[in-house]
């Protein structure tokens, strides 16, 4: 079968040699039932944005959706044609940097067992203290990610507005090319978003240069963090750096970002 792949594993399905064939993601229409398509949406590290109902309804492929940017209550994609929604319980759902866990969510009882006993095989089940740490964190889901998406969105703005960056990169400005699918597809727009430095020089300095924002390569928890991706990954623009809002006061973080974006520039690093 053809699987459209829009982030990751290609590589590692390239190599299992199981009979895959990857297609770029505009091939979807050629695509039918039997197919799958791997979206993440909101993608890492750029935040776009995938229609969600349309690729479903125009190719009657199977539309497996990692949802871990923006989780309940951002969006519900099992709503609008998604097969399968997978997160990354590590980040949003975690919300305490403190556990490691994966969800597989589906509403079709015979993909739900597909899942279980493909769980139960490789044995992919998270322990007792993480399962705990997760239950607690989800009491306060719905509260963590209005607070955080809230977040981004000024933040995001602020940036925006400042002229400081060469881009701003969340489907919750109206200035994105997602933002009419984004509107439609999700409730909130998540608590991360990117910016585009004038230099690269700039996005290497700016994580480390923040006050409030911590240098490290995860998301979603309480605390902001900020990451030059292009240290991990090639593929990603020299110029972005990816910022997760926290649960800080919003107009410190504004003022942390722009005030650093500001330093920067006037210590040469603008390009």
């Amino acid at each position: 079968q053809k699987c459209a792949l829009v982030a990751g594993f290609v590589a590692a399905l390239r190599a299992t040699g199981a009979g895959l064939e990857v297609v770029p993601p505009e091939a979807a229409p050629d695509l039918g039932p039997g197919d799958v398509v791997w979206l993440e949406t909101p993608r890492n590290p750029d935040a776009r944005v995938y229609d969600v109902a349309g690729i479903a309804a125009s190719t009657g492929a199977a539309v497996v959706c990692d949802a871990t940017f923006a989780p309940p209550p951002a969006q519900r994609l099992l709503d609008v044609g998604a097969a399968l929604v997978v997160h990354s319980a590590t980040k949003f759902l975690g919300g305490h940097s403190d556990l490691l866990a994966g969800v597989v969510c589906s509403r079709d009882p015979e993909l739900g067992d597909l899942v279980r006993l493909q769980r139960d095989a490789a044995g992919a089940s998270p322990g007792s203290l993480d399962t705990w740490l997760l239950l607690r964190s989800l009491r306060t889901l719905d509260l963590r990610v209005r607070r955080q998406s809230a977040t981004a969105l000024a933040v995001a703005r602020a940036v925006e507005a400042s002229g400081l960056a060469r881009s701003v990169l969340y489907p919750g400005l109206e200035s994105s090319a997602d933002y009419a699918v984004a509107a439609r597809q999700m409730d909130l727009f998540g608590g991360v978003f990117a910016l585009e430095c004038r230099s690269e020089a700039a996005a290497k300095a700016l994580p480390g240069e923040l006050e409030l924002f911590a240098a490290a390569t995860s998301l979603g928890g309480v605390e902001s963090l900020a990451e030059w991706r292009r240290q991990y990954d090639d593929a990603v623009s020299p110029y972005l750096v990816r910022l997760s809002c926290g649960l800080e006061d919003p107009g410190d973080l504004i003022d942390d970002v722009l005030g650093t974006l500001r330093r920067l520039e006037g210590s040469g690093f603008d390009g």
